[in-house]
């Protein structure tokens, strides 16, 4: 099945590619891969990439990208010294190193790589996760509001900034933002959910199911409710 779904992709994502073989052309395809979730396309189109041209940064920074998503942290260390080598920038290969060290659980070594790439609005929303984690609220927020400023359609930005406002139980500042992340486009049922908690633990449980009727029905989204009703309950 897999290798029917590998084939049937190939044939999607080259579809438009018409005869362009390049490396980069390869790349292309192997970010629309990845995107669509399929690392195992997206890991030989990138190797692919790779043996039309040896020297494609880019192939080597979507390898590591796409080794992260697969939690395969050594091969992605491998694959960011490879795209160091052939000339990408140090701030790209330090944000990819300081999110190993969260999924390694260094806080530590991780902030110390994204605040050396403070440019990049990646690397200051991935912080200000760790200051949350460590229960700096405040100075996580800041954070993402320099995210929104800069990047005023930046999702995870607003999503971050709700949770942490939620985590204070500023649940009416909490709403706001992750209403302005459920507006974009590429909102799905993740955001959707943490907007209706937001509802709900704000006291408004109709506007929380309205939310949840989006995306759950059935059992599902009688669970949704009754969780989300034992935290009401559990908060009184």
């Amino acid at each position: 099945m897999k290798r029917v779904l590998y084939i049937a992709l190939f044939a999607a994502l080259t579809g438009c590619a018409g005869n362009d073989t390049s490396s980069d052309s390869m790349v292309r395809i192997a970010q629309k891969a990845r995107n669509s979730g399929n690392t195992e396309a997206a890991v030989s189109f990138y190797n692919k990439a790779i043996s039309i041209d040896s020297s494609n940064a880019l192939a080597y920074l979507g390898l590591a990208e796409t080794y992260i998503d697969m939690n395969l942290l050594d091969a992605a260390e491998e694959h960011i010294k490879k795209a160091e080598a052939s000339g990408i920038s140090p701030e790209k290969a330090n944000y990819l190193r300081g999110k190993i060290f969260l999924l390694r659980g260094d806080t530590v070594s991780a902030e110390k790589a994204f605040l050396k790439c403070q440019s990049s609005t990646d690397a200051l929303n991935a912080l200000g996760a760790v200051y949350d984690g460590r229960g700096e609220h405040a100075r996580a927020q800041k954070l993402y509001k320099q995210v929104i400023a800069r990047s005023p359609n930046y999702i995870d930005a607003y999503n971050n900034m709700g949770l942490s406002l939620m985590l204070e139980e500023k649940y009416k500042e909490a709403i706001f933002y992750l209403e302005n992340a459920c507006s974009l486009p590429e909102a799905n049922a993740a955001y959707r959910s943490n907007l209706a908690l937001a509802y709900g633990l704000s006291g408004q449980i109709e506007k929380a199911k309205i939310v949840y009727q989006q995306d759950y029905e059935g059992k599902v989204l009688e669970n949704k409710i009754a969780y989300l009703e034992e935290l009401i309950a559990a908060r009184s």
